[in-house]
């Protein structure tokens, strides 16, 4: 009778899966998918490029309306570096050259001109410097990026001012970039890094001569951090030289995690951090030498999600598609892996939903993963 018991949370325990939903399989072209929102169940928008061998990459956008079932190819007016949707009908999508405004996922408005000065989009910010914007209503949002650039908006995004504080950490403004932004509440961060020039890399990447990279010796960088408690009326500023670059940072509550990614030397590809946001201080919770983190996606009552990849050859860092692994915690503590599509290979994947049960991944090799029960 006890095993009869547990037969419920057994089968509950692994009935949730990955599956292959979408998959662009042309004969002379590549989808790269550099970014992914899900505002709603039903509501998705998968942004990057297609690319035929020797030719200019295509900027598209891939939209569904019924939970991934089908999916529509559209072209976009330029390359995509990322989204933000406030709800399922108020969105924004930084590219290259601009920041353009979505009241559907379809059609894209220019709303802010980074290439060039206008005169009806001014101010603008430096060409191309914008990387991610994060948007607390419609009207108030902050955008990161390189050269030590954070910037405040009141106006839904048509224009923007410099938040004073992010000149406060050290670091060379021409080698340092902000690159997430993360709120909850009242709480919010803004990270990034300052990476001083180094000239013992040599001619070429590291995943042409894995010998010579592996032997390179992994050196701290500045980690910048931009931390407000009252949504952005004020911010305290600091920062810490530690090994890695955040690639990943993600809130819910007063939890946080996030993603420290490392060279092809480092003993381990990624580390996964939980921060503890009152006290100041963080705790590793997950590390792998075969699983590289490129993305997570937490939600409140410490249930989270990380999307890996298994890497491929001598180096975590070659641009080789390895296995696709996702792993799953209720605690932030102790993670176990999830059945996965075994033709799901990527380099680097992101995730996306507005609740645990209702969750995608995109890769960048043109593939749209979904969680399923």
């Amino acid at each position: 009778m006890r095993w009869l018991l547990l037969l419920p949370c057994l089968s509950s325990l692994y009935a949730q899966r990955w599956t292959l939903q979408y998959f662009y399989d042309e004969p002379r072209a590549e989808l790269t998918i550099a970014d992914l929102a899900f505002p709603t169940s039903q509501r998705g928008v998968a942004v990057g490029w297609t690319q035929e061998r020797g030719r200019k990459a295509k900027p598209v956008s891939l939209t569904t309306a019924d939970g991934g079932q089908h999916w529509t190819l559209g072209p976009l007016p330029d390359i995509p570096r990322s989204l933000f949707f406030l709800n399922q009908s108020t969105g924004w999508m930084v590219t290259e050259d601009a920041i353009w405004f979505s009241e559907d996922g379809k059609a894209w408005r220019k709303i802010c001109d980074q290439s060039k000065p206008n005169k009806k989009l001014k101010p603008t910010p430096p060409g191309g410097l914008i990387m991610r914007v994060w948007f607390l209503d419609s009207q108030h949002g902050y955008a990161a990026g390189y050269q030590k650039t954070v910037l405040q908006t009141s106006d839904g995004g048509r224009t923007w001012r410099p938040l004073p504080e992010a000149a406060k950490p050290a670091g060379d403004q021409a080698f340092t970039a902000y690159s997430q932004i993360s709120f909850d509440g009242p709480l919010g961060l803004i990270v990034g890094v300052a990476i001083p020039p180094r000239n013992d890399l040599g001619p070429f990447p590291s995943w042409m001569e894995p010998e010579r990279a592996t032997k390179q010796r992994e050196r701290p960088t500045q980690t910048l951090l931009l931390q407000t408690h009252d949504r952005g009326a004020s911010w305290s500023a600091l920062n810490a030289p530690l090994f890695g670059l955040i690639t990943a940072l993600q809130m819910a509550g007063e939890d946080a995690l996030d993603v420290f990614s490392y060279g092809p030397s480092a003993p381990w590809p990624s580390e996964v951090y939980r921060l503890d946001l009152t006290a100041g201080s963080s705790k590793l919770v997950f590390r792998e030498k075969d699983r590289k983190v490129t993305d997570i996606a937490l939600f409140p009552g410490r249930k989270a999600f990380l999307a890996a990849v298994e890497p491929t050859g001598s180096l975590n860092t070659a641009p080789i598609p390895g296995k696709v692994k996702i792993l799953t915690s209720s605690d932030l503590m102790e993670w176990k892996e999830m059945p996965v599509d075994y033709r799901a290979e990527a380099t680097t994947l992101v995730l996306a939903g507005p609740d645990a049960h209702h969750l995608w991944a995109g890769t960048d090799t043109g593939m749209i993963l979904r969680l399923v029960e």
